[in-house]
């Protein structure tokens, strides 16, 4: 038989001796709790929610940058344009059109005639734009008075309206363009006819510009300076 081994015996001293060291910890643990440098220590924050994060990105989307916008004109509507100025014969012909010629065959009775006449036409040119500002104030002053003899609530209609365009058969060059054609010699014929051409290779967009004004409007960080086009059309060329 093994015996087994006696219990440790602890007296009144051993146990005094525990109650102190356990009584020291616990005051060393108050005293740490107690000091400035633990009461002091950061806290970690909050974890955020997904609502918070929600409604933070819907503000964000809400208060959009304004984006400015500048005139411009798509190079696919300028086609024509373009080609018209880079042929050398076609432009050159535009030069003696709109120029004097270097060499003139005029003599001073031709210039003395050119003069009367000239002075002739500003001066009917003059008297029918008189007849048409006052023909134009004579109809707004009768637009204006129609629509104060309207009846109240149809007067406040009739102000915030937008006004409608005239349909075309109505046009004065549209209903007198071919009495004016047809009464013109050859050569002024010649002449309207060149006017046109040149009018329709610089607007060549005209009509489109009035069916889709959006289209020429870019924002202004896309717009392209002319150094800029020309340094890049100088890479294009030296690459081929």
């Amino acid at each position: 038989q093994v015996e087994a081994s006696p219990k440790p015996h602890r007296g009144p001293s051993a146990r005094s001796a525990l109650s102190v060291h356990s009584l020291a910890r616990v005051e060393r643990h108050t005293a740490m709790l107690r000091c400035s440098l633990f009461r002091q220590l950061p806290q970690r924050a909050l974890a955020q929610t997904k609502k918070k994060a929600k409604k933070g990105l819907q503000k964000k989307t809400a208060q959009a940058a304004e984006i400015r916008l500048a005139p411009h004109i798509p190079l696919e509507l300028v086609k024509e344009t373009r080609q018209f100025f880079n042929n050398t014969p076609r432009f050159r012909a535009l030069l003696e059109l709109v120029f004097s010629p270097r060499e003139p065959q005029d003599t001073e009775e031709d210039r003395a005639e050119y003069e009367v006449a000239r002075a002739e036409f500003e001066t009917l040119a003059e008297k029918a734009r008189q007849a048409y500002s006052a023909h134009e104030q004579r109809a707004e002053t009768r637009m204006w008075r129609a629509i104060r003899q309207l009846p109240e609530d149809l007067h406040d209609e009739a102000v915030a309206s937008k006004p409608e365009s005239v349909p075309e058969p109505l046009l004065f060059h549209a209903r007198h363009r071919t009495e004016i054609f047809n009464n013109l010699s050859p050569d002024e014929q010649r002449k309207l006819q060149v006017f046109q051409n040149l009018m329709y290779v610089r607007y060549p967009h005209s009509e489109e510009k009035q069916r889709n004004p959006d289209r020429f409007w870019i924002p202004e960080n896309q717009v392209v300076s002319r150094q800029k086009e020309a340094a890049l059309q100088k890479r294009r060329i030296k690459g081929r």
